[in-house]
């Protein structure tokens, strides 16, 4: 990444690029004292109203699926042209909202998977405990 352009320096300042991208702009305004000036009057031409279509587009997160699509994508239960903007959305954008929201969702699906495997397991345990307890007491 030789130039940096105001656009990866403000979705740098958002916290929007991929780990990769993030730590390498990180390490040139640690060195490069012109880059730190130049992000700094991009955020206050920013706060001061004069922002692009594209801005618009990233602070409002327009381009990203909502929770309950990520969760279909999960689960591949969307349309094949869906997936495949899911994925271009995820892997090539690299949006960090929608990959922390699928990867909460994924621990969220682990986590249900686990517990009803609890669930079954109790369920045959009490089930043979309740005939070896019903066998005994018939005895007595």
């Amino acid at each position: 990444m030789s130039t940096i352009s105001d656009e990866d320096l403000l979705a740098y300042a958002d916290e929007l690029l991929n780990l990769v991208t993030a730590s390498t702009i990180e390490a040139k305004l640690r060195k490069d004292s012109s880059l730190r000036e130049r992000l700094q009057a991009l955020l206050d031409g920013r706060d001061s109203g004069s922002i692009s279509i594209g801005e618009v587009w990233r602070h409002g997160r327009i381009s990203c699926p909502s929770r309950s699509e990520m969760g279909l994508y999960l689960m591949n239960a969307l349309e094949a042209e869906r997936l495949d903007y899911l994925a271009f959305h995820l892997e090539s954008v690299g949006c960090a909202y929608c990959q922390a929201t699928l990867e909460e969702l994924k621990t969220a699906a682990e986590s249900l998977e686990l517990n009803a495997q609890d669930t079954q397991r109790r369920e045959r345990l009490f089930a043979s405990s309740a005939g070896f307890l019903q066998a005994r007491s018939a005895s007595e």
